[in-house]
């Protein structure tokens, strides 16, 4: 099988690892651009109150780098005490390089996944402080607020579409057997750009019931492979190849 998978560069090897065993041509291509924002003075008061927190959640690796680096810059040793909280290993590995002991979800890296671990759970009165980029949801927040906690969100980048990957997609789209997106912004990013997309004829591979749902709307029929995680992808193609 032919498979598409755009993920960020950072993340291919671990990918191709994963997936070697498997009877799979894989065709990685980075969908994104990324510019990291200035930090603002804001910012840096947040940073330097760190220690006031009872969690911080990184939505991805590139929001794991920024927190690492502030630490780096503020705090000569990490304040305790915390949760560090993160979607799945491959941020973890960066919070780990800073020796924090990260939590995240074991069978899905997804957000909803995080929302479940224990220390989630009972926050009435905590605060909380997630970094992410610029856009995207605000389940964590939402949530979190729900449940009773002051949550604050620092936005530390920005994520576009590279406009010319996409082109590259739409390009390789025809020799292809599958594609597997686990980003909303990539896949409303394909069909604005190309609405050939809509009546492609290879496999939709969505790691969520949500964007699975979302493609349903879009008259696409897709499959579920129950999470983003890579070995539970790793999974769900062994069985359904």
């Amino acid at each position: 099988m032919r498979l598409l998978l755009p993920k960020p560069e950072t993340d291919w090897s671990r990918w191709r690892d994963g997936l070697a065993g498997l009877d799979i041509d894989l065709h990685l291509v980075d969908p994104w651009r990324l510019t990291t924002l200035e930090e603002t003075p804001a910012q840096r008061s947040l940073w330097l109150e760190l220690d006031q927190f009872s969690g911080v959640i990184c939505v991805s690796r590139r929001a794991a780098e920024a927190l690492t680096d502030a630490l780096d810059r503020y705090w000569p040793m990490p304040p305790v005490r915390l949760h560090w909280l993160c979607n799945g290993p491959a941020t973890a590995s960066v919070l780990a390089q800073a020796h924090l002991s990260a939590e995240f979800p074991v069978t899905a890296n997804t957000a909803e996944a995080v929302l479940t671990l224990p220390s989630t759970r009972e926050v009435a009165g905590q605060k909380w402080l997630v970094v992410k980029g610029e856009g995207g949801r605000s389940v964590f927040a939402q949530t979190l607020q729900s449940r009773g906690a002051d949550v604050t969100e620092m936005t530390v980048y920005r994520r576009a579409l590279n406009l010319d990957v996409i082109e590259q997609l739409s390009a390789q789209r025809d020799q292809a057997d599958a594609m597997l997106v686990s980003s909303l912004t990539l896949a409303e990013g394909l069909l604005a750009h190309d609405a050939d997309w809509r009546s492609w004829r290879g496999r939709w591979l969505f790691s969520s019931a949500r964007l699975l749902a979302w493609a349903q709307a879009q008259g696409i029929d897709g499959e579920d492979t129950g999470g983003a995680a890579l070995d539970v992808v790793a999974r769900y193609l062994q069985a359904n190849l």
